[in-house]
């Protein structure tokens, strides 16, 4: 990923510990609200996919609306995404019992955040949490070279950065897998009493579990998968300060079985592919063996003082499961899956079609709508089975195809009688004189094998029915079950990656 750095200081070092990423640096520290407004600058011509705007407080000289209305031009002019930090002063203000400083810190902050909600091209970086939990100011270069921060400083805040940058790219992992004794709680259900309390060792586990509720909230879907008498396990779920409870887990293995086929249960049963979970367990014996069975998945290593369980966890959420927005549909993703139970479970006792026919299917299509569009983006970012050309698109991309004339965005809403799935579904579609080029074909996994790609197919028929339609599968490890799809609908082959169907004044 190609990016450009403006700030008010020098952070020029910060290339040095972000490898990942290609700095292009065409752009002089100062400067920046020169290269923000004037279309003839460096940045206007430059390559990069994100601008870092990096703003040290206690250099800023120019008030934050007008900062923030030279990033509104600059993102109407390039439609480029912009990356924003949060404001803090360094510790050392002079500011006495006076609480000035505070009060510009906060009413600053709070136009940058109202900011970056209502723009879909920002994303925020929280500089103030890094400045607050670590003090790595370099007074000494700072005199020097206007390069404030120390070694520690321009790495922290490059993590911070990375992981900003990632979770907007990739998305975040979907599930977390926990063991039970010496995890949710101390001790082994069943045969001590177990530590779970506002007390010592109890109050590590409880402020565990209070974490590990917040995930769910976000969307992340919880399983339990622990070696243990089931009622047992129940048990434990169903203690007096427990606050995780039975029902806050999709899925439940708590037998004797090894625990690589447990999870490989748990992939399955939810249609989600390895590299979606993460697996925490205090014991490193069944995490090597986990590892070793299902390489793709993240198994980090336990903490071994567990009174640091909270704040290692902190990082483990940070890594693998930040999210930059939420959507409905991740607001209903244990409502989702749910359902898509309790479907599994009918369809194994009447035939397909009867199944289907039961469901009572109902699937809503939106043309070019921008309402949904952060949906839309993680749908390409995450969507890797039943993908058939595996393109990532950012929000910012989403929103120039719904703009362009020569591109058509439809999304698939779907619902049955177990729930409403919401937008499951997207197609783009490249408008070429008289051929359309689907773009982007893809489904989430949960509405597979519904008649939803034959409801798509019809629609884009209506819709086109005078051009040719030309298909394109490109393979990757994941998408293979897809390689037959517009074969199945009557497309024409013509070579290894492109399949066509004419339209009715062209053959049909």
């Amino acid at each position: 990923m190609k990016l450009e750095i403006i700030s008010n200081i020098n952070m020029s070092s910060l290339k040095f510990y972000m490898k990942d990423f290609q700095f292009l640096s065409s752009c002089d520290f100062g400067n920046y609200m020169l290269d923000l407004l004037d279309e003839t600058s460096k940045l206007y011509q430059s390559e990069a996919e994100l601008i870092l705007l990096f703003l040290d407080f206690d250099e800023l000289n120019e008030d934050i609306n007008e900062i923030l209305n030279a990033v509104q031009v600059f993102i109407d002019s390039t439609n480029k995404t912009v990356v924003i930090n949060t404001l803090a002063f360094s510790p050392n203000y002079v500011d006495t019992f006076l609480n000035k400083s505070f009060e510009l810190e906060l009413n600053s902050n709070l136009k940058i955040l109202e900011f970056s909600k209502q723009n879909s091209n920002i994303l925020l970086f929280d500089f103030a949490k890094l400045l607050k939990k670590n003090n790595f100011l370099e007074e000494k270069y700072w005199y020097m070279a206007r390069i404030k921060y120390t070694k520690e400083g321009f790495q922290t805040i490059a993590r911070e950065i990375s992981l900003l940058l990632k979770t907007y790219k990739y998305g975040s992992k979907k599930v977390l897998v926990l063991d039970m004794d010496n995890t949710l709680w101390g001790g082994i259900i069943g045969e001590d009493e177990i530590k779970l309390s506002n007390d010592g060792i109890g109050k590590i586990y409880l402020d565990f579990q209070k974490n590990i509720k917040k995930l769910k909230h976000l969307g992340i879907l919880l399983a339990v998968c622990s070696k243990n008498n089931y009622n047992d396990g129940i048990k434990g779920l169903n203690h007096m300060n427990s606050i995780l409870k039975e029902e806050d887990f999709i899925i439940k293995k708590i037998n004797w079985n090894d625990k690589a086929s447990n999870i490989t249960e748990v992939l399955e049963e939810l249609n989600l592919g390895a590299n979606s979970l993460v697996f925490i367990d205090d014991n490193p014996v069944e995490r090597e063996y986990v590892k070793s069975v299902l390489p793709d998945i993240i198994v980090p290593d336990f903490p071994k003082d567990i009174y640091t369980l909270n704040s290692w966890f902190i990082n483990i959420i940070e890594e693998n499961f930040s999210k930059i927005n939420l959507t409905k549909e991740d607001m209903k993703k244990q409502e989702q899956y749910v359902a898509k139970i309790k479907r599994d479970n009918i369809s194994k006792n009447i035939s397909y079609e009867d199944f289907l026919e039961s469901l009572n299917i109902k699937i809503d299509f939106f043309i070019d709508d921008i309402e949904h569009i952060e949906r839309y983006s993680q749908m390409t970012q995450k969507t890797n089975q039943f993908n058939l050309t595996t393109k990532r698109y950012t929000t910012v991309d989403i929103q120039k195809f719904i703009n362009s004339e020569e591109y058509m965005v439809m999304a698939i809403n779907y619902i049955d009688k177990f729930a409403n799935e919401g937008i499951t579904g997207l197609i783009i579609v490249h408008k070429l004189d008289k051929i359309i080029e689907i773009d982007t074909f893809l489904l989430s996994c949960r509405i597979l094998k519904r008649g939803v790609e034959k409801a798509i197919f019809n629609r884009l028929e209506e819709m086109y029915s005078n051009y040719d339609m030309v298909g394109i599968y490109i393979p990757t490890e994941k998408n293979e079950q897809t390689k037959e799809l517009y074969s199945l609908y009557d497309f024409i082959k013509i070579n290894e990656n492109k399949f066509i169907k004419k339209g009715r004044e062209n053959g049909n």
